[in-house]
């Protein structure tokens, strides 16, 4: 069968070892993951420290946990549609 592509046979392993698709990492997909893994312990620790600090009583730890994953997700999403330009 002929080939569409004129290029070197290469092994399962070098075609999976060496690929080169665009899709290497970069630092805004750090930066998106660490995101993903911090966000969630930083901000209920941020909810707790209110609460800790005397700003609302035990029963507002939640709302306030939620207010601000929503309020640091728009900021995210702010950040993204500006970087990108879109």
């Amino acid at each position: 069968m002929p080939r569409d592509i004129p290029t070197e046979e290469k092994s399962l392993r070098e075609r999976g070892t060496y690929a080169n698709d665009g899709n290497d990492p970069t630092l805004a997909s750090y930066l998106s993951s660490l995101f993903f893994l911090l966000s969630v312990p930083a901000l209920v620790t941020v909810a707790y420290a209110g609460y800790w600090a005397g700003l609302y009583p035990e029963s507002t730890v939640v709302p306030a946990f939620a207010g601000l994953l929503v309020a640091s997700l728009a900021c995210v999403f702010g950040v993204m549609h500006y970087t990108t330009g879109r």
